[in-house]
């Protein structure tokens, strides 16, 4: 689901308008290499740039210096909604998940209309706290809003939760959406195999997992979905095909324990 992608655009907005300050005073710099200007002090600026090297940081696995960072960035700007929401997905990241949560609110309480807080919130609620219901309202929030453009991801992230929360039905219509106005969108290929085999069709999950493979490498969910989607239709040669996929792959994953007990 899509959270980090539009975070780190943010990350990189945010490097970029600060390249023009100048002379680095000694008590200021860090040895992340950030300069602030002796003669001109701009909080929001300098916010962008903790929370710029802080969500960098997070992309990298250095999460003791992503948080250094992010704290700096809130003590320069506190009421920034996207250091409210660098926050929140730190915490996320590290799985302190009623930390995150409280500063995704927050967030959304100081931009309420912003659609990628809204999508990335839902993501969140879906993913790490399992509340599906309220994670799909979220992502209809960001739908409705006007000048959203990425409305097939959340579409596509809508389909997942609702899978996820057992509502096929549901899953398949989201999913067609996301779809019908992104193309592109290969996950929902993989969404829709999902679909089909869980509705007892597993002709149309094959056909859908074979679109899937031919736009994405496969995952070890794709390989398990493929063994069981062929074994359903009595396809041998398809089932030796992903059973040792899978177990090239992806040997030591879940999905191969599965395999291993189903063959």
């Amino acid at each position: 689901m899509k959270s980090l992608n539009w975070m780190l655009l943010v990350a990189g907005m945010a490097l970029v308008g600060c390249e023009t300050t100048t002379t680095t005073t000694v008590s200021a710099s860090t040895n992340d290499g950030i300069e602030v200007s002796k003669n001109k002090y701009d909080a929001t600026k300098a916010a962008q740039t903790r929370l710029a090297l802080g969500l960098k940081y997070i992309e990298t696995g250095y999460m003791e210096r992503a948080k250094q960072n992010l704290i700096k960035a809130y003590e320069h700007k506190p009421d920034l909604p996207d250091v409210l929401y660098g926050l929140g997905y730190y915490y996320q990241a590290v799985y302190e998940y009623e930390k995150a949560d409280g500063y995704y609110r927050q967030a959304i309480k100081k931009a309420p209309k912003n659609p990628d807080y809204l999508n990335a919130y839902g993501a969140f609620l879906c993913e790490s706290k399992k509340e599906y219901a309220e994670g799909i309202e979220y992502f209809l929030k960001a739908i409705s809003q006007p000048n959203y453009t990425s409305v097939g991801e959340a579409y596509e992230n809508a389909g997942f939760c609702s899978l996820n929360a057992g509502q096929v039905t549901q899953a398949e219509e989201y999913f067609e959406k996301a779809l019908t106005l992104n193309p592109s969108l290969h996950k929902s290929l993989y969404g829709l195999a999902s679909v089909f085999y869980e509705q007892g069709n597993p002709r149309r999950a094959a056909d859908y997992i074979f679109r899937f493979e031919g736009r994405a490498r496969p995952t070890a969910g794709s390989l398990l979905l493929g063994f069981k989607a062929a074994k359903a239709i009595g396809n041998r040669a398809s089932m030796r095909s992903y059973g040792e996929k899978l177990m090239q792959l992806y040997p030591n994953s879940p999905q191969a324990t599965e395999y291993l007990n189903l063959r």
